[in-house]
């Protein structure tokens, strides 16, 4: 064995060939190694020091750097799933509340309507704009507004919070009304119109016929 400063120079001569390889080791820290350690060449050759499988710094930098590039690029499309999904979920419970609304209507013979929410949760509000969340209530006056609550007929049936910010819900009116013969109480189909914010976003219109049926696109 030889050694020269800074490396050491190992002589290995494999059993059974008559070659001779030259393996330069770097004694402490070199930019172009970074793990070291022991490896068996074959059964009976012994150990001998070498470097191990591993990675340079440069690679590992190059591995970094391509790390942080894909999540750069993931993370807009991730964004936009997490929004899909919250849009699909509100689309799915506001449909299942229309569909509830008329039902209920058909059983207590009375007008349930489906409206923007107030601040309190407690009654509607105005305007067409739903993000604030919406409700389910008894309207047996037929006043548009809905009925005072009581132990016996809890009063609204259903409330909903306000939705994400990312979200946009609008309404043809304040007001959904269905008719104790599960037809809706206006002379037109009434739509709700459910979007977002982020770029690409598909707005899904969930329509209510003059016959009540509820359908969604």
């Amino acid at each position: 064995m030889d050694c020269i400063s800074p490396l050491n120079y190992y002589r290995i001569e494999f059993k059974g060939k008559k070659m001779q390889r030259d393996i330069n080791v770097r004694l402490g820290f070199h930019p172009h190694f970074i793990f070291y350690g022991r490896r068996r060449l074959s059964s009976g050759q012994g150990l001998v020091q070498g470097r191990t499988d591993g990675f340079t710094l440069v690679e590992l930098l190059i591995t970094i750097g391509i790390a942080g590039v894909l999540a750069v690029l993931a993370v807009p499309s991730f964004s936009s799933f997490i929004n899909s999904t919250r849009q699909s979920s509100v689309s799915m419970q506001l449909v299942s509340d229309l569909n509830h609304a008329r039902s209920e209507a058909i059983k207590r013979n009375n007008r349930v309507l489906v409206c923007v929410r107030n601040s309190a949760g407690t009654d509607c509000a105005t305007g067409t704009n739903w993000q604030a969340g919406w409700l389910v209530c008894i309207d047996a006056d037929s006043d548009n507004t809905c009925d005072a609550t009581s132990t016996a007929n809890p009063n609204p049936l259903d409330v909903r919070p306000t939705l994400n910010s990312n979200l946009t819900l609008t309404g043809s009116a304040a007001v959904i009304r269905f008719n104790p013969d599960g037809s809706q109480g206006s002379g037109t189909a009434g739509t709700l119109t459910l979007g977002g914010t982020w770029t690409g976003v598909v707005a899904r219109t969930i329509t209510i016929a003059v016959t009540g049926n509820i359908s969604r696109q």
